[in-house]
């Protein structure tokens, strides 16, 4: 006789499920359904700019005027990429909203963690009505400070700088990133900073290399998010600045549209997707290092 394996005679048990249970489970799943669906509708509402954006950039300029109109091209062609490239000033403008950008972003995040860091481990007057101040600076209306920023820029003869435009930003991101750090700060114990501290780390280093890689998701967040605000801006920059080799990326798209009419609606689409690559980069970066940096600060080593 052939030898059975052990258990082959006994049965798998079967879940039966009582009615209430699988109307329950239908009625789950059909919820699930329409929050799938609502997103996709979302998704949906949100992308069809942007793909109307990028499709429009690739029309010759028959067919962006064409009637009805189409989705996608039949033609495709390059020629307002190049156009845009080779006879504006648009690089100009990407390589001033970098420059402007990415220092005042900077400077605007170092500033508030050392900011957010001093308020919650050190206890001095007026701790609190100091973070509500900031707080109230950043829901002030920006037109009520441009007016107030010209007349500061043009007696300090600064009008049509990079300089003072990007100072000008430090009231954006200071504010935006000090009430995105300070969550992150205060949720880290002061334990680990007594013991780099008892392990012979002055102040500094246990700030270095216990508080930030801790909040290191919080400043990269921050950065982020104060980047996409600062180069999306557009009230400043055309207050302060006149000069065409001084603007930046929204003020050189606004100007497209003012100085060549209704014909440049191609170079308009090419310049927004240039514009809105960088953003991408950025927030695809950020997600991976936001990831990395969950719970660095407490590995040893």
């Amino acid at each position: 006789m052939t030898p059975q394996a052990p258990f082959a005679s006994k049965k798998m048990p079967v879940l039966v499920l009582s009615p209430r249970a699988r109307r329950a489970a239908a009625k789950r799943r059909f919820e699930q359904f329409l929050l799938m669906l609502c997103a996709l509708a979302v998704l949906m509402i949100v992308l069809l700019p942007l793909f109307w954006m990028l499709a429009s950039s690739f029309k010759p300029n028959v067919e962006l005027f064409q009637r009805p109109p189409t989705i996608l091209t039949q033609n495709p062609t390059f020629e307002h990429y190049v156009e845009l490239w080779e006879f504006t000033s648009f690089p100009r403008y990407f390589l001033n909203t970098f420059l402007v950008a990415g220092i005042s972003c900077l400077a605007g995040v170092v500033i508030s963690l050392i900011t957010v860091y001093s308020i919650t481990r050190f206890e001095f007057i007026a701790a609190r009505i100091f973070a509500f101040g900031i707080l109230f600076i950043y829901m002030l209306p920006p037109i009520l400070l441009a007016l107030p920023f010209f007349r500061i820029w043009y007696d300090l003869q600064m009008l049509n700088s990079l300089w003072a435009l990007g100072i000008t930003y430090l009231t954006i991101t200071l504010p935006f990133s000090l009430w995105i750090l300070r969550p992150y700060i205060e949720a880290i114990p002061r334990a680990l900073e007594e013991a780099a501290m008892i392990d012979g780390c002055t102040r500094f280093q246990a700030f270095r290399k216990v508080i930030v890689p801790q909040a290191w998701p919080g400043i990269v967040a921050s950065f982020v998010f104060t980047f996409v605000v600062v180069w999306n801006e557009l009230l400043y920059s055309l207050v302060l600045i006149s000069d065409e080799t001084k603007r930046t990326v929204s003020l050189g798209i606004a100007s497209l549209i003012l100085e060549t009419s209704v014909y440049s609606w191609g170079l308009v689409n090419a310049a927004g997707v240039l514009a809105t690559v960088p953003v991408l980069f950025l927030f695809a970066f950020a997600a991976r290092q936001m990831a990395s940096g969950l719970g660095a600060g407490a590995v040893k080593g």
